[in-house]
Parts: C-alpha cells; structure tokens; sequence
C-alpha cells in the first residue's frame, strides 16, 4: 500500500518539473544573433561607412566592344552563388523595389525597379525606366548600378569596380565574402538612395 507521505512526494516532484520548463513571465526574449538581420533593419546607408581600398588584383572582364555581342562581364574572382542569393534577398526588400528582367542588361540578369510613384531622384540615377541596378546570372555576379559622379570616381578608385566601356555606368564586382557582401551592400545602399530619394550619401575613403 502507497504512502500519502509517497504520493504528495509524486506531486510535489510533477509540479518542479513542470514549473522548470516554464519561463517567467516577465523574461526578457533573447535578441537574434548577430548580423541576421541587422542590415535589414533599415534600408538608410550608414553615413560612417568607410570604404577601403578593394583586395588583391582587378578581375578580369570582358570588354563589350561596340559593334559586337558581348556584354560587360566579370570573368573572373566570381561571387559564390551563395552571397550572391544573400545581396539579392536584401535589395529585394527595400522598399518600393520590384524585381523584374532587365530592360538593359543580358538575360537572366534581375533588376531593381522602383515604382513609378515613388521616385524622387534625378533621371541620371536610372539605367532605363525605372530600373536602377541589376544583378548578373549567377556566371558573373557582378552588378551594373548608378551613383552620383563623385561617388562613382571613390568606387573606381578604390577598386570595386569599373565603368562600362560604352555607356560608363558603374560596375560592381561580385562580393566574394561575407565582409565585401557588407561593402557592395553598402554601395547599393547608396544607389537606391539616390534614385528613390534623390539623395546623396558619400563615403569616406580610407
């Protein structure tokens, strides 16, 4: 026969488990881990950025001689698939952006249009309509977007990229990391505030 002393034991023991597994009621939810989404939170360019000089060697690129097929392509030290999926998901998302084929580049490459309604920036901010940026198929990576001109000159200066043989409009190279994911970013940052705003956010060069 069972003790009462055994079975007030029994619920005693039932009852701290069950409270064990409850949270209190004024704990306070764990933030998310660094860098998930801190980006996403505002699609403002940081005024502080500091852009510094791009590592290692130019990639190679193609030429697109007028008067031929061929397109301003990075050829080389190309963006992993995966980085460039990540760049794409956040451009993506800003605000008043859609996303549709190009009205310019080659095909497969997706472009960042903005709504009509929406656009405060100057015509020299687009490519064509309203699309101003657009990102490669995945064999390139690159981009092709506007800036401001002094802008522009800081990104060729640095080594980021490089102006279109034809039209002069800036070239991105593919970020090829997680930290050159943060600095392209920045940049396009800086494209979308120009034409969605007609603001213009500069960088401090390093």
């Amino acid at each position: 026969m069972v003790s009462r002393r055994k079975v007030l034991g029994v619920h005693v023991a039932l009852f701290l488990a069950a409270t064990a597994c409850t949270p209190p009621a004024n704990e306070v939810p764990r933030a998310e881990a660094p860098g998930v989404s801190r980006v996403l939170s505002s699609s403002a360019p940081e005024p502080s950025f500091r852009l510094s000089a791009r590592k290692g060697p130019r990639p190679e690129t193609t030429d697109a001689p007028p008067g031929t097929p061929l397109a301003h392509r990075q050829l080389s030290q190309l963006s992993p698939t995966d980085i460039q999926e990540r760049l794409f998901t956040r451009a993506a998302a800003l605000p008043d952006v859609t996303v549709a084929p190009s009205g310019i580049s080659v095909p497969g490459a997706r472009a960042f249009w903005l709504r009509p309604e929406s656009v405060r920036g100057p015509r020299a901010a687009f490519q064509v309509g309203t699309e101003f940026a657009h990102i490669h198929p995945a064999e390139d990576g690159s981009l092709h977007l506007k800036f401001p001109p002094d802008l522009a000159r800081q990104v060729f200066q640095q080594g980021w990229g490089m102006p279109h043989p034809r039209s002069g409009t800036p070239m991105l190279f593919g970020p090829r990391d997680a930290d050159e994911l943060e600095v392209v970013w920045q940049l396009l940052l800086r494209s979308y505030a120009w034409a969605h705003d007609g603001q213009v956010v500069g960088v401090t060069v390093e």
